[in-house]
């Protein structure tokens, strides 16, 4: 029988809890078709067994694939235990391995409690780790790092969301300097059905909260067919009037563009950024971070907006 690999029994796991391939295959950064041909295979490696039963409307699993996850669950949450101990051992003492899209929100918490983390904890040590524009969540969920900085909304099973880095971040659109949109003291979600708008598609939730499906009156608003996988590259597509943005002011003026012009959005509510980690892994120094930072938070002034 051939030998069954780790990320098997890891897809496998995600799909009893999603039990939907499409999430199962965002969560584990997989097209479709590459999920449900690992699901195969591991289903002929354990002798033909369904795991799963699956119609069009429905993935459920079958009394043997549930007597699995009942058993492998322990097991894998152990070796990842195990694995995460290794890696923060390999990598030094207290060192911490963050999240970051961008320096946008929440850098005035972060510096101070990095600073505070370092110079209390003997060893301690916080390196960033760029994260991807389309995968947000990715190295996180592949463990390559401890904790993240994430935008809220975030609403994912597997992770947990902790202190808050920034509040009230108010809505903006970034668009060409010459768009229809660019004079104006302000928008409406309603003008977004009126051009081609960025939304990634990575963390449906945020995505969402970021840009609505459909307006306020109903209509919908469709994304920008176009692939974007860098923060340059999405510049240059809002300067060249091929998208619109929606953002918020804090990564927009972070990445000021002499050919992007700002423009507020006037009916969507302010957007916070949060620390979020894997939930059901165990970090000593993580944790020792997260209560870090929860001290730097409760002294800083309340924002309002």
């Amino acid at each position: 029988m051939a030998d069954i690999e780790l990320r098997e029994l890891r897809l496998f796991l995600v799909l009893a809890e999603e039990l939907h391939f499409g999430r199962t295959a965002e969560r584990l950064g997989l097209t479709t078709s590459r999920a449900s041909q690992t699901l195969q295979a591991l289903e002929r490696k354990l002798g033909g067994r369904r795991l799963f039963d699956r119609t069009s409307r429905a993935v459920t699993l079958t009394a043997a694939g549930q007597a699995l996850h009942d058993e492998l669950a322990p097991v894998v949450t152990g070796l990842d235990n195990t694995l995460t101990r290794a890696r923060a051992r390999a990598a030094g003492p207290g060192v911490i391995r963050l999240g970051v899209l961008n320096a946008a929100s929440g850098t005035h918490v972060l510096n101070q409690a990095v600073a505070l983390f370092e110079e209390t904890h003997e060893g301690a040590a916080v390196r960033i780790v760029a994260t991807p524009l389309t995968d947000r969540l990715g190295p996180l969920r592949r463990r390559e790092v401890d904790l993240t900085v994430t935008r809220l909304p975030l609403d994912q099973p597997d992770i947990v969301v902790g202190p808050l880095l920034s509040q009230n971040d108010h809505r903006v659109v970034m668009v060409a300097i010459d768009h229809p949109l660019a004079g104006r003291r302000d928008i409406s979600v309603e003008d977004f059905a009126d051009y081609p708008v960025r939304k990634p598609a990575d963390v449906p939730e945020l995505a969402e909260a970021n840009c609505p499906s459909r307006t306020p009156t109903g209509r919908p608003i469709v994304p920008a067919d176009v692939e974007v996988s860098e923060i340059s590259e999405l510049l240059l597509l809002i300067a060249q009037g091929r998208l619109i943005h929606p953002t918020v002011a804090p990564f927009a003026e972070h990445f000021r563009h002499p050919g992007i012009a700002i423009v507020p959005v006037r009916d969507l509510p302010p957007s916070s950024t949060a620390l979020a980690w894997l939930r059901g892994y165990d970090n000593p120094a993580r944790d020792t971070f997260v209560a870090t930072v929860e001290q730097v938070v409760a002294t800083q002034p309340a924002q309002h907006t």
